[in-house]
C-alpha cells in the first residue's frame, strides 16, 4: 500500500488532473465519445500504476524480510 504521506508522483498528478477535467466536461454534457474513451484510458492507467506501485512495495518488503532472515541465520550459525 502506498504511503499516504508520500506526495503523488508528478505523472499521476497530471493524469488525475486530466481525468478530472474530462469528468467535469462529461457532467456538464460536453463530453465527446473521444473524451470518454480518453477518460477510461486514464482510469485504467492510474489503476495499473497503483497496482505496479503496490507490487514494487511488496517486493521491497519481501526483500527486506529476506535480508533480515539471512542476518538471523548467519547469527545462529556463528
Amino acid at each position: 500500500m502506498t504511503d499516504p504521506y508520500e506526495p503523488p508522483r508528478e505523472r499521476d498528478y497530471a493524469l488525475q488532473e486530466e481525468l478530472e477535467s474530462l469528468k467535469e466536461q462529461e457532467r456538464e454534457g460536453h463530453g465527446t465519445p473521444k473524451e470518454r474513451r480518453r477518460a477510461e484510458q486514464l482510469e485504467r492507467r492510474l489503476r495499473v500504476d497503483e497496482h505496479d506501485e503496490q507490487v514494487r512495495e511488496r517486493r521491497e518488503h519481501d526483500r527486506e524480510a529476506d535480508e533480515h532472515s539471512e542476518e538471523e541465520r548467519a547469527r545462529h550459525l556463528r
